[in-house]
């Protein structure tokens, strides 16, 4: 009897060890997701970008929806009607207080560096 609760505790014991490393994945995404999370400013070419916690976001004068895909950032804005995305890779620097997106249609590599307000 005593070695079958042994058994048992050993068992229990392994599930709840196992169940503990569930969030692994979702916990690392969030904090790369906060990174983002605000109001980003180009000085150049007077570009301002806000990205919400909920997902949506703006840029120049049009509304939509941000995430990140394949370790990229994706933005899907309605111009006109017609749904637009944009995708980037992106760079942080400056204690993510500085970003730097690059299309990754561009072939020369020069992006946007916006400022976190």
């Amino acid at each position: 009897m005593k070695k079958q609760l042994l058994i048992i505790g050993i068992v229990a014991i392994l599930v709840s060890i196992g169940f503990c490393g569930c969030n692994q994945v979702s916990n690392t995404l969030i904090p790369e997701k906060n990174k983002f999370v605000g109001t980003w400013k180009n000085t150049t070419s007077h570009m301002t970008l806000e990205l919400s916690s909920n997902g949506t976001c703006s840029m120049w004068s049009y509304t939509g929806t941000w995430d990140l895909k394949d370790g990229k950032l994706v933005i899907d804005l309605q111009s006109v009607g017609v749904p637009v995305t944009y995708t980037y890779i992106y760079l942080f620097f400056n204690n993510d207080k500085t970003l730097k997106l690059i299309p990754t249609t561009s072939t020369t590599r020069i992006g946007y560096v916006l400022y976190k307000q």
